[in-house]
């Protein structure tokens, strides 16, 4: 009986622990889609913007010149076409689709790829046009045609005061494709809305799409690589038609922008991942038509899976081992206990030897536990070191946009001293901003754990440098208020950064979650006589007054369970408390939560 006792013991345990590596590899393979999401937004961002500067410095290069204005303005076809042709021939080699003349009434004046089609009126099929030539203001993004949807950029035209019409030049969605493939290698899918595929594109173009493997509400643009790389699907077409199927269509319908992991088995019996990313489209009238469906290759899951299989493996060898160890112990007890019932002293002295070993062996599982636990904490602030990582695309695309814009104004022969400073002093503030990055952050994470002397202001903007870049790209504004009143406290300053954190996180996500429009945080810091107060608030419109008493709880969280354990505001107020020797308050104010950390000088 003792022994199934012990048994049972053992499986448990070893169910607890299995269940706390699986929670860790899913917290994991959580972050790394979600990194991926954002990833893939931003390389989009990175190549929408290249885009739009090649566009503007066309229009001011190529076409906003006076001989041209001019020949617009006398409404002369012949002549405007021959002072473009050449410029466009050239511009049709990297990548423009069209350039197209409107008259002010929408009625076309000159399509340089198709000069016979004109005088047709495009106030019912082009948005853009209308748009441009009502408010005079130019405007810029995906719009459909007749054939497939482009990335227009429309813009007025004036000569002097008068003005005489609008331009249009585009890129085919193609070549939008093609450069984030290039770039980023990876593999697109363009995904049609089926109702905007029937209503807009001409019957005899709809041979160039096929209904997606994806969904069947969405139709697939069919590219030059089309047959190759379908030979190649065959496998994910199994899993859509199988396992995703309805995982997809719930997706597409909750959630606006996600990702998720596929496993591709090959003929050897091997395996790797790949990271499938939907990223919803809009078209220049913010009215959704499809995705963007990006697949990657991805070594990380294959990392941690490897990971999660071999501490699986570890553990269950480690607790066979102990328990055969214990069971041998057992069954020697009771052998002697039948072969010298007449020692009982020692007997006992046995047993209670055993019991003792016992005792030591469950201390040293849970022991191992708290380990679990310890190493839980580290991979999340591994995880925030890649979150940051990933904020360092911006600068890198700031950089990467001077670049080409010099490069290209270089080949047009519309460079001068004035833009060389520009586009340098760009490169050179971006560049200082990646290194003063680094560190800040390498400070944060190797700075001594001692206990010393440390200004509360340069701590707190040491923290908001840390923090500014994931609050900017959530597009969160960041307000201060620091009193100029020099502040020294001695104190874990790794303590006090974490607390920040945490709560400008958690007010972040609920910001994010709310979707507030205009979001803020403030961070303020105040002196008094025998403490000093930091002040972080929000207006994510506050905490709902039956949940105000239970946040610090352990284990408590608004979040769905996929996205925290509860465990963050917990030991926020156990650092301020028990480390700190300080408290944590929380209230709601006319906007949002408020959170006082008070700490005693």
């Amino acid at each position: 009986m003792k022994k199934f006792y012990i048994i049972c013991t053992f499986i448990i345990i070893t169910f607890i622990t299995f269940s706390l590596l699986s929670k860790t590899y899913n917290n994991k393979k959580r972050n790394i889609l979600e990194n991926a999401t954002n990833t893939v937004m931003a390389q989009y961002n990175t190549i929408f913007d290249s885009f739009d500067t090649l566009a503007n410095t066309v229009f001011f290069g190529y076409i906003n010149r006076p001989e041209i204005l001019n020949s617009f303005e006398n409404r002369n076809r012949e002549q405007l076409y021959n002072l473009l042709k050449k410029d466009y021939d050239y511009l049709t080699s990297i990548n423009f689709n069209q350039v197209h003349f409107h008259l002010p009434n929408n009625y076309s004046f000159l399509r340089m790829h198709k000069p016979s089609l004109h005088s047709d009126d495009l106030s019912d099929i082009r948005f853009s046009v209308k748009y441009v030539n009502r408010y005079k203001r130019p405007i810029n993004g995906i719009e459909m045609g007749r054939i497939v949807p482009g990335f227009r950029y429309v813009y007025p035209l004036y000569k002097e005061e008068k003005y005489l019409g609008s331009i249009e030049t585009s890129f085919s969605i193609n070549a939008f494709i093609n450069r984030l493939e290039k770039v980023y290698n990876v593999h697109v899918h363009f995904l049609l809305d089926k109702e905007v595929f029937n209503k807009k594109i001409f019957d005899i173009f709809k041979g160039y799409y096929e209904t997606s493997i994806e969904s069947k509400n969405y139709i697939l643009l069919k590219r030059e690589n089309f047959y190759k790389k379908r030979n190649e699907e065959k496998n994910i077409i199994k899993q859509y038609e199988s396992s995703l199927k309805s995982f997809i269509e719930d997706s597409i319908k909750n959630k606006d922008n996600f990702s998720f992991e596929m496993q591709i088995f090959t003929e050897d019996g091997q395996h790797f991942h790949k990271i499938v990313t939907f990223l919803e489209l809009f078209n220049i009238q913010k009215e959704k038509i499809g995705y963007f469906v990006v697949y990657q290759n991805n070594n990380e899951l294959n990392d941690i899976e490897k990971q999660l299989n071999e501490n699986y493996l570890i553990f269950s060898l480690i607790y066979f081992l102990i328990l055969a160890y214990i069971l041998k112990e057992v069954s020697t007890k009771k052998q002697l206990e039948e072969k010298v019932f007449f020692k009982t002293k020692e007997l006992n002295e046995l047993n209670q030897s055993l019991e003792n070993r016992i005792q030591e062996e469950v201390e040293k599982s849970l022991k191992q536990e708290e380990q679990l636990y310890q190493y839980e904490k580290m991979a999340q602030m591994g995880e925030m070191i890649g979150n940051i990582a990933h904020q360092w695309r911006q600068p890198l695309t700031a950089i990467s946009v001077a670049s080409s814009g010099l490069k290209l104004a270089d080949e047009l022969n519309i460079l001068d001293k004035h833009e060389i400073k520009n586009y340098a002093n760009v490169i050179i503030k971006n560049t200082n901003y990646l290194s003063n990055t680094i560190d800040i952050f390498r400070d944060y994470t190797f700075k001594n754990s001692n206990i010393k002397d440390v200004i509360i202001q340069d701590l707190i903007y040491e923290t908001i440098d840390i923090l500014s870049a994931t609050l900017k790209n959530e597009k969160i504004k960041l307000i201060t208020d620091i009193t100029d009143e020099l502040i020294i406290k001695n104190l874990l300053a790794n303590d006090l950064i974490q607390a920040i954190i945490n709560i400008v996180n958690n007010a972040k996500d609920a910001l994010l979650i709310n979707k507030i429009e205009a979001p803020w945080i403030k961070i303020s810091l105040l002196k008094k006589e025998k403490f000093f107060t930091i002040i972080i608030e929000d207006n994510a419109n506050g905490i709902e007054k039956e949940i105000m008493p239970k946040i610090f709880d352990p284990y408590f969280t608004t979040k769905h369970q996929a996205q925290g354990v509860g465990l963050g505001l917990h030991l926020t107020r156990k650092a301020i408390v028990n480390r700190l020797k300080g408290s944590l308050e929380v209230n709601n104010s006319i906007n949002g939560a408020i959170f006082y950390i008070n700490i005693p000088l």
